[in-house]
Order: C-alpha cells, then structure tokens, then sequence
C-alpha cells in the first residue's frame, strides 16, 4: 500500500539531523498513494444523509462471534483458496459480479472471504484470508482491505447495519452503556465519517474525510519527524512526550492520506511497540505480552481522556519471510491485535484506533531472513494530520 522506500536510519530507530535526510520523491509511490494524492472532491456516499435509509442488517456481538487480541488467523491458504473457487462458481451462477460479494462480506464481517480474481479499477485478488483481501494495483502495488468496523465488534453491543444502493454503508455499535458509535463508510469500504454519541446525547467527531481537501505535493511536505529510537516501555515519561508530539504544518489530510503515503505519515514519528514481537507467521498476542503493554495503553486511555478526538494509528510489520500478499495480511492483523489488546486490558476506546499493515515495507533489520525484531508493532498520534482536527 506504501512505498518501500524509508531512510535507513529510521529504520534503525536513529534520529536523523533535517540537513542529512534525502530529498522527498515529488511523486509517492505506489498506486493507492497516488490515488490519494490526486484526490481534491468531497466524499459523496448516500449513507452520509441522514434521512436516507437501507436494508438494515443487525448482530449481537458475543464472545464467539468477536475478536480478540490472543486469537490468530483460523484458516489456512489451502482452504480458504477452495472457498474462494466454490463462491466463484456460486457467483456466476448467480450472475452476482465478485466484487459485491467481497463488499457483503467485509461489510457484516463475517466468515470466509470468497472473491473472484478480478476487481474494478483493474485489481487483482492476490490473498483472501477470512478477514483480510490483498489486491494487486496495475502497477504492482498492494493494499489490504478489510472490515474497518472490527475493532468497534465487542462483546455486549449491538452493530446495526444499513447498506445503500450505491455501496455505501452506515454502521451503529451500541453498547451497554448506551454510548453510540456511527461509522459512515464508502462503496470501497473507506471511512469517511465516525462520530462518537455519549449516552447523554453529545457528539464528538473523530474523524471526517467528507469535505474537500487538497492534493498532496510531497516536494512541498516538511522533513519527516525525528525519529524516537530508546522510548521504552519502562521509561513512561519519554513514551507519553512522543506519543504528544504536535505537527508544524498548516494543512490536513485524510485519513486515507496518512495510510497510503508514507511522507505524510513521517510528519509523526512512530513509536516502536517493544513490548510485543510475534512468533512467526502469528498475529497473536498471549495475556502476558499483553500486560506489558501497561504503559502505552495508560498513556493512550489518559490523551483521549483530556481530548476525545485524539487518533492514534497501530501500523503492523512483518519479517522478509514469505510473499508480499501473505506479509501484508498478517501484518495488518497484528496492528488490530494490538489495538484490541489495548481495548481489553487497559479500556482503550477502540473508536480513537486505527489500524494497517505495511508487510515487510519497513523492517527494524533490513536483513532477509526470520528476524523477531521486525515482527512488530508501532504506534503514531496522527491527531494532528486528520481533516477531523479543524472540523469542530
């Protein structure tokens, strides 16, 4: 989805002085990071009026139909390719095209993703996992698509559903408390709005990419943050100043800016979550990994305690080992395990989440092989960056 291009330095967890780093590429790299560069209109979604409504779909979230952070992928490539072949065949005998099928599916966030081999704007299937579709861009790039509503699917709340004519689709978690959390997503599965309803009635904005925004120049971008390279877990106050660090920049972008092209995320410095490295091939997080991520979940619980409309992003990375698709699904399952750790043990509201995997993009080691080290997990405060912070 990004570009595999990143300054050697960073990727040792070095800082780097402005006047050493290489110039930007005035052009980012990779199809999806293009794509959102280019983009200046408004969102258009027939979710986003609110006097509209669509088939509604309704699920009562329980332990056994929820994720959780020690849960790893259940399926097999073997089985979950003679799914995809078998819903293939089901497909055409239907006269259903594959992409509504892959939409249907990620949009209820249920069982085996089965999609055809062929997606509009000329993407190609290249993994279908049962939570995750890696598609191939013309040029080569991936990106991973996924159901953006999962970390929202806890135990004891409700998802209310309403799907459009046009793809769109509005989503209601409500929980026990009687809080709300309405997530408006677009016909690829993007968000394009999430609001947050306390039970008392009051609305917080998190994030609002429905307005006009700007085309990105990456030549006329800020140097990327200094990098923190000892923050530790143990070192609580270093972990709370980077992960308050504000952007000097007097423009936003959206949300699919800051995933897609990795210049607009360097504004924010990420922050090595050192307490966790995966067992290979695993996106799983055990109970005690997960204790020791008492730190970081404090501090996180305690910024969106002081502004509710603080956004963190949980990116995943993988070791050299293995495909480019099969790295970039597992990573971006090990970013949501993290964030649903953070939910569990340390009462992170999940809605101030967001979560992508970048593969094996941006190893800790540039070194082939099965190296811990970049089985991880970082973290970055993009509050700053999203359009949502000049919207209230």
């Amino acid at each position: 989805m990004t570009t595999r291009r990143e300054g050697a330095a960073q990727r040792a967890g070095q800082q780097v002085p402005r006047q050493n780093r290489q110039p930007q590429a005035v052009t980012p790299q990779g199809e999806a990071a293009r794509r959102a560069a280019r983009e200046t209109r408004a969102a258009r979604a027939a979710a986003l009026n609110e006097d509209r409504r669509g088939r509604i779909v309704e699920q009562r979230i329980t332990r056994e139909n929820s994720r959780s952070s020690d849960e790893d992928f259940q399926t097999n490539l073997r089985d979950v390719l003679r799914a995809r072949d078998q819903q293939r065949a089901e497909a055409r005998a239907d006269n259903d095209d594959d992409r509504n099928d892959l939409v249907k599916a990620l949009l209820l966030g249920l069982g085996t993703v089965a999609v055809g081999s062929y997606l509009n704007n000329n993407r190609q299937v290249a993994l279908a996992t049962p939570d995750r579709v890696v598609v191939t861009e013309a040029d080569g790039s991936q990106q991973v698509i996924k159901d953006e509503v999962a970390l929202l699917r806890q135990p004891g709340s409700t998802v209310t559903t309403e799907n459009f004519d046009d793809g769109s689709s509005r989503t209601v978690v409500t929980r026990a408390d009687g809080s709300r959390v309405v997530t408006i997503r677009d016909a690829d599965l993007r968000v394009l709005r999430r609001t947050l309803i306390s039970p008392d009635g009051s609305q917080t904005r998190l994030i609002d990419d429905t307005a006009e925004v700007e085309p990105v120049d990456i030549a006329t971008l800020p140097a990327p943050a200094p990098v923190y390279g000892s923050v530790t877990q143990d070192d609580e106050a270093a972990l709370r100043e980077a992960l308050r660090s504000e952007v000097d920049i007097d423009r936003r972008f959206t949300l699919e800016q800051v995933r897609s092209i990795s210049e607009v995320r360097s504004l924010v410095a990420p922050v090595n979550i050192d307490a966790i490295t995966f067992d290979s091939g695993s996106a799983a997080i055990s109970p005690d990994q997960a204790r020791q991520l008492s730190t970081l979940g404090n501090a996180i619980q305690d910024a969106i305690a002081e502004n509710r409309q603080e956004i963190f992003l949980i990116e995943g990375h993988t070791d050299l080992v293995g495909s480019d698709a099969a790295n970039l699904a597992l990573s971006d399952r090990r970013a949501e395990s993290v964030a649903l750790a953070l939910s569990e043990y340390f009462q992170v509201p999940p809605e101030n989440l967001v979560v992508q995997g970048y593969g094996e993009q941006y190893p800790q080691i540039r070194r082939e092989g099965d190296i811990r080290e970049n089985r991880r997990a970082t973290v970055r405060r993009i509050t700053d960056l999203l359009q949502t912070a000049d919207a209230q």
